[in-house]
């Protein structure tokens, strides 16, 4: 159900029959994170405006920060990490494969258009514009309005308008050569957690200045790096305490922490649980999932159990 911290609202019933979900949070409280789940046939689009959170597709992660758009494709796995406090997102998921004709009312090839556009957006991460913002808060103004024979229109040409936005935003994206370079030494970090990163020789690989190079590796990935090794730390310690029936002194040591102790207390700081009660199979205070509020519509969300 909606709280004062969250609101979904399924569009559908009010005559937009491919949006079946419009979301928005403002957490005062951490919230856990949300494990592997997919959305059917949906494209699933979210705009920060307040804190960070970390979007986990296959074997990367992607940083999501205030003014981002971050995309999770049509029946793509995906994770999020804890939800900090003071986090503010908008997102809207989207029926691509199994949205009726004509596609948000709109007359073939126009519709058929828009739903390629979406289908094959450029960019997964990029950032916003002002306008997408406000057309996010216009269709959850439209939601609270008063019904007359013109809402289902006004909310199908505001969808709209911020579908195109969106895509306009991803078009113009661009990557820098010194972010490409950033992002770089960013994967490499994330699939080699386990090894020692100097901040020095990473700025001198990345032909920056270490001031210089912490501030933009900010801007790329969403912590600097320090906080990034021991975010990816973490992640991986989390995946290898559920899947494999490794000691946690063993785990701790091999990813470079100086003791278990060590290891537990910055597990604990950054889960909320010991490492042997995530283990075992806790996660936190319990949240409900968008599945379990009881907002998405029949067969929106899917989600794998944890072992």
């Amino acid at each position: 159900m909606n709280t004062s911290e969250r609101r979904v609202v399924n569009l559908e019933p009010l005559g937009l029959q491919a949006v079946p979900m419009l979301g928005y949070c403002d957490y005062r409280n951490p919230r856990p994170d949300v494990p592997e789940h997919w959305h059917p046939g949906c494209i699933e689009i979210h705009l920060g405006v307040r804190n960070t959170l970390t979007f986990g597709v296959g074997n990367r992660l992607y940083r999501f920060g205030p003014g981002d758009i971050f995309v999770n494709l049509p029946d793509e796995k995906h994770t999020v990490s804890p939800h900090p406090k003071g986090l503010i997102m908008y997102w809207i998921v989207v029926r691509l494969d199994t949205a009726p004709a004509p596609f948000l009312g709109q007359a073939d090839p126009e519709g058929e258009a828009l739903r390629q556009a979406l289908r094959h957006i450029p960019h997964r991460l990029f950032r916003s514009t002002p306008t997408v913002k406000q057309l996010f808060q216009s269709l959850h103004m439209l939601v609270d309005e008063a019904e007359t024979p013109l809402r289902p229109l006004r909310l199908r040409m505001t969808t709209i308008a911020l579908l195109l936005e969106i895509l306009a935003s991803a078009h113009a994206h661009t990557v820098p050569p010194e972010e490409g370079r950033i992002e770089q030494l960013r994967n490499e970090i994330l699939n080699h957690p386990e090894r020692t990163f100097y901040v020095a020789d990473l700025a001198r690989r990345a032909g920056m200045a270490p001031n210089h190079f912490i501030t933009r590796f900010r801007d790329v990935a969403g912590l600097p790096p320090r906080q990034f090794v021991l975010d990816c730390r973490i992640r991986r310690a989390r995946r290898l305490l559920r899947e494999s029936t490794m000691p946690v002194t063993e785990i701790a040591l091999s990813l470079g922490f100086c003791s278990s102790q060590h290891f537990a207390n910055l597990f604990k700081r950054h889960t909320g649980v010991t490492p042997l009660a995530w283990r075992a199979g806790s996660s936190g205070p319990s949240r409900a999932t968008d599945h379990e509020d009881g907002q998405s519509a029949p067969g929106l969300f899917r989600a794998n159990a944890r072992s």
